[in-house]
């Protein structure tokens, strides 16, 4: 048996900014660093559904909300007819954050991502640490485990946990549910066990509209791999 485990971790954080972000909205942590005095500074990359003007508006009251935040920066990326991209830079007291207790017993982090108002935390931890990480978030009244997962750590798991962050990022909420649907009942395996007539019944919804679905998250898949 190995000395390391794959822990996933999915906590509400009440007080947090992260738990006054709206459905829309979807992170994943670039960069992490400490500075003097104990303040953690954290660069993040969101996406975000809907008006530009509205989507800034949500962030900044967000991070408003949160008496640890420091100081901030929200800088506009890029944006489409659906979404925008923003870089957002914080200073933050250490102490106040879960990533602060989580390096506090030195794991190694993997992924952290904000999503639907929750925080979740992808890890690399010691067998001996789980348990002083588990007890840590437990003595906090301000965090609400909702979700964790532990596991021996495989490269299976690192690489699903990388591709799936990707497609987080790539994917919209509906086609991640047709993908997830479809492979549940089988429709890539060959032979198929369904085919495209019985997946969209199951969703509920037309034969086209499930066939669109997938071609877009084709055609999204096929132009990251090909993009260079």
């Amino acid at each position: 048996m190995g000395r390391y485990k794959y822990v996933e971790i999915t906590v509400r954080h009440d007080d947090c900014w992260s738990n006054f972000t709206t459905p829309n909205y979807f992170d994943t942590l670039m960069n992490v660093e400490y500075a003097s005095f104990n303040i953690l500074k954290a660069t993040r990359v969101a996406i975000v559904r809907g008006s530009q003007d509205d989507n800034r508006f949500m962030i900044k009251s967000a991070l408003n909300n949160d008496k640890s935040i420091i100081d901030y920066e929200i800088s506009h990326l890029i944006s489409n007819n659906r979404y925008s991209f923003y870089m957002i830079t914080m200073l933050q007291d250490a102490d106040s954050t879960v990533i602060g207790r989580l390096r506090a017993k030195g794991i190694l982090m993997l992924n952290a991502s904000i999503k639907d108002g929750k925080e979740i935390y992808e890890i690399i931890v010691s067998k001996d640490t789980e348990p002083l990480i588990t007890n840590s978030l437990k003595n906090d009244s301000r965090v609400e485990i909702i979700n964790f997962i532990s596991s021996n750590l495989k490269g299976e798991t690192l690489f699903k946990m990388v591709s799936r962050n990707v497609m987080d990022m790539l994917l919209t909420d509906k086609e991640q549910l047709v993908m997830k649907k479809a492979k549940e009942l089988g429709y890539f395996n060959v032979p198929r066990k369904r085919n495209l007539e019985e997946v969209a019944k199951e969703l509920g919804v037309s034969k086209m509209n499930i066939s669109l679905s997938l071609r877009n998250t084709f055609k999204k898949v096929s132009n990251l791999i090909y993009a260079f």
